[in-house]
């Protein structure tokens, strides 16, 4: 297969070689082959925006000191920049331009802050649960490991830049979590073989698949050594012909799972044991959590990853007089450890904490919303009620993780009901805390001012199932049927106003019952029920005055 051009320039010269050459280049007339060198540094910045640049920052495992925060917001202050919360527990320094980013960025270098690796063709930071090591229910404490893998990596000639594609690892020993990592492309998972802790091994990831369970087990004295076969697997076998199929899910999907842990024992030097028992548990978020030392843990919510610089000097203040420990949680949200009272001065945001948001149109010119200020539009009350976790791409890369949530959204924009308005892609039946399969497809456009309505009456449908939590009343109301049946139940609540229940039933009865209804658009040879469902999208979305 012929490289492509991305892995040419590689050849041509290292990502690791082109430090030398940084401070020369003219900021104002980059190229492809410079914007992915600079990438390799975290120095962001895209053809469509050329005058914008972004930095992002490594936080490993989200643990991030007073000191380092208080620097950060110090140089957004001084700049007059934004930062936001990615949902791999780093930040992100936005509003720089060709003048001032090499200045922040050298800024940043010399407190020993990186940006290293964080873009294009490389490990990305390794991301665990914000109360790792701390929370009662932790079994390993992961940060010791984390920091062993990164330093595998990390400003290394041999690795920068030179992987076929980015690469998502997570690391989880704590047993009870509110967070979900069968998105990377390597999870190691919690598990137990034979009395002794450890983690399964699981392999894949993406944002729109989850990933294989390899059928491994790994201690967790041997982590950092698995963690550097699988990369160097990787780096062997990798596809690296078209770009959009070079991540380790498609070598997976071309060779199969069982070839690439045989290749491991190439570079792997203990023996590869067969899985142990998944400890894992799922657990709902809360402002409040007890830890091991009697103290309390909370979650500092952002603005849907949106951090005001005020008020992360407030934050600061109150962290500093308290001695309180801060990490970064891949949801977006920050955490206080050390609290004596389950007490905090600070206002709740509705839907912070189950909302997992992009960039935006804002911040990121491939999206088609604003996503952080269009949130608004959601029912963000019974979002929070029933904690159900909600992603929001504003494309379909797929940053806000919407096939690994309970509710699945993507912005686009389109004119199938009248003059082109915003629109949003639905997902529903992710089974993510386990790693089961993601979000299916239902609506492949709702017009973004009837958005709320629609998810309200699927969350309605959610509480009259009355299961304990959204992921089980999809895994056994909504996932047994498909998808084109989904969309058409949902389509006739809105449409017939009548109150028709689920059942845990065949789809062919539920589609009997629906007949029953005498206002229901019904054809006799109706594939998918896409013409009952066309009849009813255009009678509830069309625009009539705008309509052609």
């Amino acid at each position: 297969m012929k490289p492509n051009k991305i892995e040419r320039v590689k050849t041509h010269l290292a990502p690791y070689d082109f430090r030398s050459k940084i401070n020369s280049l003219d900021l104002t007339d980059l190229d492809e082959e410079k914007r992915f060198y600079l990438k390799n540094y975290g120095i962001y910045n895209i053809k469509l925006t050329p005058e914008k640049f972004m930095l992002r920052i490594r936080i490993a495992g989200g643990r991030i000191t007073q000191h380092t925060l208080q620097y950060i917001t110090m140089l957004a202050k001084r700049y007059d920049l934004e930062l936001l919360i990615t949902a791999r527990a780093q930040l992100e320094l936005h509003g720089l331009h060709a003048k001032n980013v090499l200045a922040v960025w050298k800024l940043l270098e010399k407190e020993n802050i990186t940006t290293l690796q964080t873009l294009t063709d490389n490990f990305r930071n390794i991301v665990t649960d914000p109360y790792d090591g701390a929370e009662e229910s932790s079994r390993i404490e992961t940060f010791p490991l984390v920091t062993q893998m990164q330093d595998l990596f990390l400003d290394r000639q041999e690795w920068m830049g030179r992987l076929p594609r980015k690469f998502n690892t997570a690391i989880c020993g704590t047993q009870k979590s509110s967070m979900h990592f069968f998105s990377n492309d390597l999870f190691f998972a919690l598990a137990k073989k034979d009395e002794k802790l450890g983690f399964n091994l699981y392999l894949g990831g993406k944002n729109s698949e989850v990933a294989q369970d390899a059928d491994v087990f790994v201690t967790a004295q041997n982590v950092p050594f698995m963690f550097e076969a699988v990369g160097r697997t990787y780096m062997k076998y990798g596809l690296r012909g078209t770009r959009s199929k070079n991540r380790l899910f498609h070598l997976l999907e071309e060779t199969g799972v069982e070839a690439f842990v045989e290749h491991l024992a190439e570079f792997y030097p203990e023996e590869i044991m067969k899985k142990g028992e998944l400890l894992i548990e799922k657990e709902t978020s809360a402002a409040y959590k007890r830890l091991k030392d009697g103290t309390y843990g909370y979650c500092y919510q952002s603005r849907f990853g949106k951090l005001s610089v005020d008020a992360l000097i407030e934050l600061l203040e109150y962290a500093k007089k308290e001695a309180l420990e801060i990490r970064i949680g891949p949801d977006q949200n920050l955490y206080l450890l050390g609290l004596k009272e389950r007490n905090a001065p600070f206002k709740t945001i509705q839907g912070a904490s189950n909302v997992t948001a992009c960039a935006g149109s804002h911040y990121c010119a491939l999206s088609l919303w604003d996503i952080k200020s269009d949130i608004s539009y959601l029912p963000l009350e019974k979002i929070d009620r029933y904690n159900i976790q909600v992603g929001f791409s504003g494309c379909l890369k797929g940053c806000g993780r919407h096939h690994h949530v309970d509710i699945g959204l993507v912005g686009l924009r389109t004119n199938s009901f009248g003059e082109t308005q915003k629109a949003a892609r639905v997902y529903l039946g992710g089974e993510y805390s386990k790693g089961v399969s993601p979000a299916r497809l239902i609506f492949t456009a709702v017009p973004l001012v009837h958005l709320k309505r629609v998810i309200e009456v699927i969350i309605e449908e959610f509480e009259a199932s009355k299961e304990s939590d959204f992921e089980s009343f999809c895994r056994k109301y909504l996932n047994p049927l498909s998808s084109g049946f989904v969309m058409l139940w949902f389509l006739s609540k809105l449409y017939l106003k009548e109150e028709i229940i689920l059942e845990q039933v065949s789809e062919e009865k539920l589609y009997q019952k629906l007949r029953q209804q005498p206002d229901l658009p019904i054809f006799e040879e109706d594939e998918k029920y896409l013409k009952s469902s066309n009849v009813m999208r255009h009678a509830l979305w069309d625009d009539p005055i705008h309509t052609s």
